[in-house]
């Protein structure tokens, strides 16, 4: 018998990501990455909560991740999805006037 997967994917961002109220009290997230539309549905009170987070940071990066569901066309859906914001660090050089 073949061993059998699941394809689980992470996808880094910068900015904050559209959304959508969806009929069960959830927000549906798009963000587009390498021509591609990831759609993913979390809850309202974690979409909140990364939210906030970004307003913590200076710089930062957001990850979405999750199981594919499926694929259609170029929008890759993704199930049990969860988002996160991390701090990132200012790059340093840069010339200041």
């Amino acid at each position: 018998m073949p061993a059998k997967g699941e394809i689980e994917i992470s996808i880094k961002f910068k900015g904050i990501p559209l959304v959508k109220s969806d009929s069960r009290g959830g927000t549906r997230l798009e963000v587009y990455s390498d021509g591609y539309v990831v759609l993913a549905d979390v809850k309202t009170r974690t979409y909140k909560r990364f939210v906030g987070k970004t307003m913590e940071y200076d710089y930062w990066e957001g990850i979405i991740h999750g199981k594919l569901k499926y694929i259609q066309g170029h929008q890759l859906i993704l199930d049990h999805a969860g988002i996160q914001c991390y701090e990132r660090k200012a790059k340093s050089g840069a010339a200041s006037d």
